[in-house]
């Protein structure tokens, strides 16, 4: 196996546990985790651009910069314009650091556009299964 299919799997698993904490946090019926959906739902698109990029044997650079990431899986397959995360972008860093709040309406956004990023992220690549990949 090589080593870039080896981290697309790595990667695989990272994103859609993200994605999972995502969920699991805007099914709670008490205090809003709008911060944290809006990160993990972040690191679920970024980890799963990375694994197409991975899958597709690009080496990548350890960023957060969702717009470089989609232009380098734009190169490769252009559909991938489809997807406009400019607004996602500032969920991976800079809501650590600053005081705007977000909404509800924000992390259902953000809950969305992972969604469909990691479905067609998923339906572009095929990893081999059954294998413990963390």
């Amino acid at each position: 196996m090589s080593d870039n299919l080896k981290t697309a799997m790595i990667l695989f698993d990272k994103a859609n546990e993200d994605y999972g904490v995502a969920k699991a946090l805007s099914n709670n019926d008490g205090m809003p985790f709008y911060y944290s959906i809006c990160f993990h739902c972040q690191q679920c698109i970024e980890k799963f651009l990375k694994v197409f990029l991975a899958y597709n044997d690009i080496e990548f650079p350890k960023i957060h910069d969702l717009g470089l990431l989609l232009g380098m899986c734009t190169d490769v397959k252009a559909d991938f314009n489809v997807f406009d995360l400019s607004k996602f972008a500032r969920y991976g860093v800079l809501i650590r650091y600053d005081d705007t709040p977000l909404t509800l309406e924000e992390s259902i956004e953000a809950l969305e556009m992972a969604k469909a990023v990691m479905d067609y992220v998923k339906g572009l690549i095929e990893l081999p299964a059954g294998e413990v990949r963390l």
